[in-house]
């Protein structure tokens, strides 16, 4: 036991040990974490349920008696707020052991907020298209995977926007041209945004729109809004001959689908490309629907 005290008041991390939250030992590491000044104050506490957040404390009680019956209960990441008043993302690890001859729980922390932030920056910048600075297809790809894995009922469609003979656009102007275009067409795309929705850029001048509703003809309506404000806009570029600023009209092709989420997401996109291609071969600026997989 003396050992293992020993290991525990020389962990760097916060280390408590306790019967039903009233602690038994508690390294300087928790004291610090927790916000008061020496371990004395910890042990002279009757319980430690003042250092959980209230909406954890039932949760937290779970876990205990959980703990008590399986060595291998896994970690959990919840949000602390100490008696100081600093809020932070801690991991809970909690085992079994005999302490003084008694059963009870040691509770290890670790505070991971950093960890957790640079993830999800990871995350946020993997499924960000870098020049229009909304999200790319992987996001899209994300999204409908999780609504399949958690067998969502709602009714999706998703429409793929095209700006017709965009190259067109890149010979005459410049690349740099275009992407001005890609530029100003997402702050119109994000314009009739709703909420709920989800926009990414799929690459090149092709965009997606993955829209929740369960009527189809207000959808088609939205999209043909988006369709004829884009035909009735000016895109302003820089001209490579005389640097100024010049006028650039363009349309958009768009192919529409139901998303069936009991199927394989890229059969659905499929379907979408499909329309998009009919509607090129119609003679573009318009929009096709095709019925879901």
């Amino acid at each position: 036991m003396n050992e293992f005290k020993n290991i525990l008041d020389m962990h760097p991390n916060p280390c408590v040990v306790h019967v039903h939250f009233k602690p038994l030992y508690a390294n300087d590491a928790f004291a610090s974490f927790s916000g008061l000044g020496c371990v004395e104050e910890i042990l002279k506490m009757k319980s430690l349920m003042v250092l959980i957040n209230p909406e954890e404390r039932e949760d937290a009680i779970a876990r205990y008696q959980q703990a008590l019956v399986d060595d291998k209960t896994p970690a959990k990441v919840i949000a602390h707020t100490d008696l100081t008043g600093n809020p932070v993302l801690v991991e809970i690890t909690d085992k079994p052991v005999i302490w003084q001859g008694q059963q009870a729980l040691c509770t290890f922390i670790s505070i991971v907020t950093d960890t957790i932030k640079k993830q999800q920056d990871l995350k946020q910048l993997s499924e960000q298209d870098p020049l229009t600075l909304i999200h790319n297809r992987r996001y899209i790809h994300n999204v409908l995977n999780d609504l399949r894995k958690n067998k969502n009922t709602e009714s999706y469609l998703q429409a793929i926007i095209d700006i017709d003979y965009f190259k067109q656009i890149n010979d005459q102007y410049g690349h740099l041209a275009g992407d001005k275009v890609l530029q100003q067409l997402t702050q119109i795309l994000k314009h009739f945004t709703q909420p709920g929705d989800h926009l990414a850029r799929l690459g090149g001048e092709e965009f997606i729109l993955l829209i929740q509703s369960n009527s189809q003809d207000l959808v088609m309506a939205r999209l043909e809004d988006i369709r004829s404000t884009i035909e009735k806009n000016n895109f302003t570029i820089i001209c490579n001959d005389t640097g100024d600023n010049t006028p650039v009209h363009c349309t958009v092709s768009i192919g529409v689908s139901a998303i069936n989420l009991d199927k394989n997401v890229d059969l659905s996109y499929g379907q979408s490309d499909k329309a998009l291609y009919i509607a090129k071969q119609q003679g573009r600026n318009r929009i096709i629907s095709l019925n879901s997989v």
